[in-house]
């Protein structure tokens, strides 16, 4: 996949071959859009959801329009920032 980041273009299949400071912003940059979408189905901010529930809610389709909505994120890009968050940064889960 291909991550669009204010013009700089990430391949997320290449990842390995990026520099150790790149590959850690593109975790990161993950990492936020995930915080993000969380956020944003999140009834409170103050108590932050569980990955299990980002996953359950991401299900509804009144939820996809909604981060479509706000973030202009497609599908595949909205459960790639899940799925990627699940496997490979312990903090979401």
């Amino acid at each position: 996949m291909i991550i669009n980041d204010n013009g700089r273009e990430y391949d997320t299949e290449k990842i390995e071959e990026y520099s150790s400071y790149t590959r850690n912003l593109i975790f990161r940059l993950i990492y936020l859009r995930y915080v993000s979408i969380r956020d944003l189905l999140s009834d409170s901010c103050c108590n932050k959801m569980r990955l299990d529930a980002v996953k359950k809610a991401v299900l509804e389709e009144k939820n996809i329009k909604r981060i479509q909505n706000v973030f202009n994120y497609s599908v595949d890009e909205i459960n790639f920032y899940i799925s990627f968050a699940e496997e490979k940064i312990p903090m979401a889960r």
